[in-house]
């Protein structure tokens, strides 16, 4: 089943198109990784993908739907986004941040049901967050409130996870429990993951291909294919210096 497919897609702003995605099909449960150099235009890329940036060509659809015809709370069921800069209420404690992901779900009243709390407390206990999960947010460590950012988009329960550098402020543990977080939800939800990420190791250890954006277009790479990708890399004008690899 295909959970995000595009076609003949330009991401961009007041018209001026920053990225030539043209077509890219995602199947439930992959993983792609977006790669490439600062100001690429990487994030540009996902926040269309996720609907908040409608594309200057081209269209975007999840599950056969458009994503920019949908209404924000129907959007929100769909698909999940975690952001690099993501302005929060550091007063909230873990728990109450997490609740925000069940939004989409509440009745009139915004009262939890039970399945609900079910969630949340299943992706508190999925982050590793249960010990943390009544501290508040402003006294806690960056990676910490970067596990309770992504409990938050876990409990949208959406088909598609979309992730803009989610390992920043994460060590070494931390970095490993959240692949082991996301190969879960993939296998466990049929839930596909798209991550923009800085480190090349790890899109090639997470992504069951990878999207290379630079200099406006892009390339994809399957598994058996990172000498195409180191070379299109060393070929690029603007070859990134401090990636990871």
């Amino acid at each position: 089943m295909t959970a995000v497919k595009t076609v003949g897609l330009s991401c961009g702003y007041g018209g001026v198109p920053l990225v030539k995605a043209g077509t890219l099909e995602i199947g439930a449960g992959e993983s792609r990784v977006i790669v490439g150099p600062n100001g690429a235009g990487k994030s540009t890329l996902l926040r269309t993908l996720c609907g908040n940036l409608a594309p200057v060509e081209g269209t975007v659809s999840v599950q056969g739907r458009s994503i920019h015809s949908l209404g924000h709370r129907e959007r929100a069921k769909t698909v999940a986004m975690l952001m690099q800069i993501q302005p929060i209420d550091i007063s909230y404690t873990v728990e109450e941040l997490v609740r925000l992901g069940r939004t989409p779900y509440l009745g009139r009243w915004g009262h939890l049901r039970k399945k609900d709390r079910e969630v949340v407390d299943g992706v508190i206990d999925l982050c590793g967050l249960e010990d943390l999960r009544t501290r508040v947010l402003g006294k806690m460590s960056g990676g910490e409130r970067q596990r309770a950012r992504l409990a938050m988009v876990l409990a949208q329960e959406t088909p598609v996870l979309l992730l803009d550098e989610p390992t920043s402020h994460l060590d070494m543990d931390h970095r490993y429990m959240l692949f082991e977080v996301l190969s879960r939800i993939r296998t466990e939800r049929g839930c596909a993951v798209v991550m923009v990420s800085h480190s090349l190791a790890d899109a090639e250890k997470f992504g069951d291909s990878i999207i290379y954006v630079n200099n406006s277009e892009t390339q994809i790479f399957g598994p058996g294919e990172k000498d195409g990708l180191k070379k299109a890399i060393t070929e690029s004008a603007h070859v990134p210096d401090d990636w990871i690899y």
